[in-house]
């Protein structure tokens, strides 16, 4: 068979020497964390293993052979995924046969040549064919257009629309015909003198090196490097989830990994219990335990951190005539729940001003509602005030009574710059909250909601969006991500709020008494803020990592950045070193040295600015989040969606971080390995752009997609695969 299971056993030499085969016992237990299918491809792993069959060198060439993605599960041929890989931007697009959506509400196609580009307007001059202009019309027409779609009134129900291209590329000019010939390189699934030499993994390493093997988190050979791999990074198939009807936007595990939450444009939060039997993955539940009806769509989902984490806060987009909101959800019913007050509290007191009734749902109920302005700020839980001295931290005797969160208030021009204020409320565990509303109670009846306390943050080009609150570290200092701009089309910067530093302006209803205090505007603070720019480069996610020293950024390089880049070398730690070494200079400066800002343009040309073009090929970074240097690029995936509004796509890590994970416009899941800097996995079975991944601690991670569904893709080897290719949800009915 080629894997050396058996070895020749006798005295060497001598011809009356009698050769015998016999197990090794150095591979007896691979079959404990491999699968055969893993094992076939590593067919004569060493020709040496007859001497040294427990050798480093036969498990680091296990592990390279089978620890690695190859080009059959690529994105290219179907679906047009390869055009719109190898794309051309502006000039570079002369040339090229098009197709062209006319937008006179027939959504139909016309396909001619594109002549001309206009960098002033950013408009192409396409020649269209006489065959697919208007019907009757025999000469060519020539007509300017622009890539981005105008609004449309279904915009409002999927704003998403507004990222989609009107152009689809065909094929090239007939003076570059191989450019969609190649194959699509992965930088990242480099070989094993590669992976040597990527970072944690020292390029002058030996084999007997044991300072080598202590650096890899206790792991101290190739062997368990591989078993590492096989228990930790999903490769199976698991479970198909079908309870959508519309794109599914996100999709996020309860920290105890036995819950999972779904938010759709269907307008509904799904909840699904996770039930296993004796720790088999394969024989595991997908139970329909809850839904959260919303008005308009829910975006973005984040558990409550309380167990049993049956309470969820769920952000809603703005739709136009519902403006966007936060909810809180309550899961069932729960030992530590709030009871519910009679039923005219809660209809007169429900949301922010007391103008609506709280959703309804199936199996859960929505504890409060309040206003988020912009929709894409999110709720950031975190405790309230952010610092305690001893006395207050003593006196506290539950340690959840301080956690509220932040939503958006507004979004202010003041001069040459923006004013965000953020409201701070209170959450179900704090001593101000009553369930259905928000605010105090007095003799006479119920004051409308009011916050604890509001924020106010000062920014030039661009607000903060996508809070996310870090963990604390060791002496209780948290910070909140953010990501922000030096233009108001697009996210090229990050931001950093340590909420240590809150600034309070003003006294505050404290200096007033009885009814003028409840009814007073809540104290203000000034809250100050570190940008950072990210070059040429626009943010579609960040997120902290679970110990909080290291920051996931998804992002996708301009254009022309990336064709200049090109040129470089193929290896992922020369890339890696070199970003590191811009990104360091650049998160030195603040922001007013943005390379983006031009110091003679006035506030108005700034906002008119064109969003540059921006490359197909996305990056995940790795940041040190103490000196914001790069210690990891990460690549493979790829992103469509228009320089005006690019999708955010979700990441996740686990593992200490060992494994990243994310989605891509291309249809499928990617996983890398951080210290060994390759592409390990790529997860085909979506058919239409991936938003979201989820990793739950437990062998399972999530991803959602555009198609409606929700894929769940095991770890642990072959035993734990799936043993359908398609297993429906369990249909369960709500318990009573």
């Amino acid at each position: 068979m080629g894997v050396p299971m058996l070895r020749p056993s006798g005295q060497a030499g001598g011809s009356s020497s009698v050769s015998l085969l016999v197990l090794n016992p150095a591979w007896l237990d691979v079959f404990s964390f491999c699968s055969v299918q893993d094992l076939g491809a590593c067919l004569a792993v060493d020709r040496h293993w007859l001497a040294v069959a427990d050798s480093h060198h036969v498990w680091a060439d296990a592990y390279d052979r089978t620890q690695r993605v190859d080009d059959s599960s690529a994105p290219s041929g179907e679906g047009g995924l390869r055009s719109l890989i190898e794309r051309p931007f502006g000039e570079d697009a002369v040339g090229w046969h098009v197709s062209v959506l006319v937008e006179d509400g027939s959504e139909r196609y016309s396909s001619g040549h594109i002549v001309a580009y206009s960098a002033e307007t950013d408009m192409y001059l396409v020649a269209y064919d006489p065959d697919s202009g208007t019907p009757g019309t025999e000469a060519p027409r020539m007509s300017w257009e622009q890539e981005r779609r105008k609004r449309t009134p279904a915009m409002r129900h999927n704003p998403s629309l507004a990222g989609k291209s009107r152009f689809s590329f065909l094929t090239p000019p007939s003076h570059l015909p191989g450019l969609l010939g190649g194959s699509i390189g992965v930088r990242n699934a480099s070989s094993l003198s590669s992976c040597l030499s990527s970072p944690g993994i020292s390029s002058e390493y030996s084999y007997q090196d044991e300072a080598f093997r202590e650096r890899r988190n206790g792991r101290s050979s190739w062997k368990q490097e591989l078993r590492h791999n096989v228990l930790n990074a999903p490769s199976r198939f698991l479970a198909r989830l079908d309870q959508h009807t519309d794109e599914v936007l996100f999709v996020v595990f309860s920290p105890c990994g036995s819950r999972l939450a779904s938010c759709s444009r269907d307008l509904r939060t799904v909840i699904f219990r996770i039930r296993t039997t004796d720790g088999d993955l394969a024989e595991t539940k997908f139970e329909l335990e809850a839904v959260f009806v919303h008005q308009t769509a829910p975006c973005r989902a984040m558990w409550w951190p309380i167990p049993p984490y049956n309470m969820v806060a769920v952000s809603t987009e703005d739709a136009g005539w519902q403006v966007s909101k936060v909810e809180i959800w309550q899961i069932g019913v729960s030992d530590q729940g709030l009871e519910r007050e009679d039923s005219a509290g809660s209809s007169q007191g429900s949301t922010e001003g007391g103008e609506d009734q709280l959703p309804s749902g199936e199996n859960a109920r929505c504890v409060f509602q309040c206003h988020n302005r912009p929709f894409d700020i999110y709720a950031a839980i975190f405790p309230w005030p952010p610092a305690l001295d001893d006395r207050e931290s003593v006196a506290t005797e539950d340690p959840y009574s301080r956690l509220c969160f932040l939503a958006g208030w507004a979004v202010l021009r003041e001069n040459e710059h923006y004013v965000q204020w953020l409201n701070v409320w209170p959450g179900p565990r704090h001593p101000s909250f009553r369930e259905g509303f928000k605010g105090p109670v007095t003799g006479t009846g119920m004051l409308a909601p009011k916050p604890l306390a509001r924020l106010r943050l000062e920014g030039e080009m661009n607000y903060l969006h996508c809070l996310e609150v870090g963990p604390a570290d060791s002496s209780g200092r948290q910070q909140i991500l953010a990501m922000t701009g030096s233009t108001p089309h697009l996210c090229n910067e990050i931001g950093l709020i340590d909420l240590q530093g809150l600034q309070r302006r003003g006294d505050g209803p404290e200096a007033t008494a009885g009814h003028e205090a409840q009814s007073a505007p809540p104290p203000v603070y000034d809250v100050a803020v570190q940008v950072f720019s990210m070059g040429e480069r626009v943010v579609l996610s960040a997120k902290w990592n679970t110990a909080g020293d290291l920051i996931l950024l998804n992002t996708r390089p301009y254009a022309h950045s990336q064709a200049a880049g090109s040129s470089s070398s193929s290896s992922s730690t020369t890339r890696s070193s070199r970003h590191a070494a811009s990104f360091g200079e650049a998160a030195g400066r603040a922001r007013q040295a943005s390379p983006d800002r031009r110091s003679t343009a006035s506030f108005e040309d700034l906002l008119l600015r064109p969003a540059p073009d921006l490359s197909t090929r996305m990056e995940l970074l790795l940041v040190d989040a103490q000196s914001l240097s790069i210690v990891g690029v990460f690549d493979g995936h790829f992103a469509f969606t228009t320089k005006e509004s690019p999708f955010l796509i979700f990441t996740d890590e686990w593992a200490e971080t060992d494994f990243v994970a994310s989605g891509g416009e291309d249809h499928r899941v990617y996983i890398w390995h951080r210290r060994h800097g390759r592409l390990i996995r790529r997860l085909c079975g979506h058919t239409e752009p991936v938003n979201s991944v989820s990793w739950n601690g437990h062998g399972l991670l999530a991803s959602a997609s555009d198609d409606y569904s929700i894929i769940v893709w095991a770890a642990r080897g072959s035993q734990h695969a799936a043993k359908e290719p398609r297993k429906k949800v369990r249909q369960s009915k709500f318990p009573k």
